[in-house]
């Protein structure tokens, strides 16, 4: 039902749209539901999607941008790594968000996830006082 409201809102304001996650298999999972619709409801699925969502972050990349400590990106498990897989074979990835699928290769290649909590290693507010103000106004999403 979020999906539906959301996508009203997008229509009739015309907002821009950002999606904040994990850089995780469930994160991206998350972010695929709300831009293409859920699998399970393919059926409704024009309904339930907002095609126009941007993905704000994390990305991987981010932990070395931000220079949060190396235990910060967590190792994959052999779930995350078989989901991740599982997701790189897609239809969508392979023709519509290429730099998603590229994130998730990166993310097999270096066999680690990045959560947003890692973040707080810089003070409690970082999240909304710096990283989130900072990817929106330097227009860092995809």
């Amino acid at each position: 039902m979020f999906a539906r409201f959301l996508g009203l809102l997008v229509d009739t304001l015309r907002l821009p749209t950002y999606c904040l996650v994990d850089s995780d298999p469930c994160g991206f999972d998350i972010l695929s539901t709300y831009r293409f619709g859920s699998m399970q409801m393919a059926y409704d699925a024009k309904l339930l999607r907002v095609p126009e969502i941007l993905w704000l972050g994390a990305f991987l990349l981010d932990s070395e941008k931000y220079r949060l400590p190396q235990q910060c990106p967590l190792p994959l498990t052999a779930e995350d790594k078989r989901k991740t897989e599982a997701m790189l074979r897609r239809c969508y990835l392979q023709r519509e968000v290429l730099e998603w699928r590229l994130e998730l290769q990166l993310m097999l290649e270096r066999g680690v996830k990045f959560e947003f909590e890692a973040l707080s290693v810089h003070e409690l507010n970082f999240l909304s006082a710096v990283y989130i103000p900072s990817k929106i106004q330097g227009g860092v999403y995809i």
